[in-house]
């Protein structure tokens, strides 16, 4: 998507602009595009695999359980300074105060209610990768490819669809919506080259902050649309192909698992 020059505050009951329009530093701006050819790769554990397959649905995770504790959150550059959109915005708002403590403790509440699947930009497999999500599962563990095309086209439209913003501690993030501070990202994650689907609560949907169970959404799919490839760990054993096999012969009959490419 391209980025948008400026913002305004619009008043929807009347359905008019209120307020001059303030300049979007191009810098700022968390969302974009990737070509609809490029290979998203997922890595998981067998029991995730299996429960796509199962449910012919992806899985999306609440951010407020992941390992970055800066997800959906301002940066701390944003405790001693405003981005440049901010400061735009700020002076031809002169009535609307900056981010406060009020503001802190909405986006805490809503970091539980919006929920996340991420996938790997990359032409192949990565050790990485591998070792930073199956850490638990280990050779019991496959990754799915897809592709930017088949997400973009097959995922419902109110799921939002973009890779993250990398950057330093010293940048501060800017709050363009509810969803934005989700597409940014500290740069010491940036080996994982996410491409990011957010869905948020639907109508007449809630969530149960405290209940272990419920940390997540699914998004129904069609298995043959979204996944494209299926390869086992570097390290996996002859039964557990067998295994993933047997799932591949009951669900997705016309994809042959491959046997990873990565050097043990």
């Amino acid at each position: 998507m391209p980025t948008p020059s400026h913002r305004v505050v619009f008043e929807r009951a009347a359905n008019r602009i209120v307020g001059p329009f303030a300049r979007i530093d191009p810098n700022d701006w968390p969302l974009s595009t990737i070509s609809p050819s490029e290979v998203l790769w997922r890595y998981m554990s067998y029991s995730k695999f299996e429960d796509i397959l199962i449910k012919s649905a992806l899985y999306f995770s609440r951010p407020d359980q992941f390992e970055d504790p800066f997800e959906g959150r301002f940066s701390p550059a944003n405790a001693s300074k405003m981005s440049l959109s901010d400061q735009a915005f700020y002076s031809a708002y002169k009535n609307i105060a900056p981010h406060s403590a009020q503001s802190e403790g909405g986006n805490e509440v809503h970091r539980r209610c919006v929920f996340i699947s991420c996938w790997h930009r990359n032409t192949k497999e990565n050790r990485m990768m591998w070792d930073a999500y199956t850490r638990k599962s280990g050779a019991e563990s496959v990754v799915i490819t897809s592709s930017a095309n088949a997400l973009l086209r097959f995922l419902p439209k109110e799921i939002m669809k973009s890779p993250l913003k990398y950057h330093d501690h010293d940048f501060p993030r800017t709050k363009f919506s509810h969803n934005a501070l989700f597409f940014y990202k500290p740069s010491e994650y940036g080996f994982e080259r996410e491409f990011r689907l957010l869905r948020g609560l639907q109508p007449n949907e809630s969530v149960s902050f405290d209940d272990p169970k419920d940390r997540g959404r699914y998004a129904s799919i069609t298995l043959r649309k979204i996944i494209h490839r299926v390869i086992t760990h570097p390290k996996a054993t002859r039964d557990f192909k067998l295994r993933v096999d047997g799932m591949l012969q009951k669900f997705l009959k016309h994809i042959k698992r491959e046997d990873s490419s990565l050097v043990v």
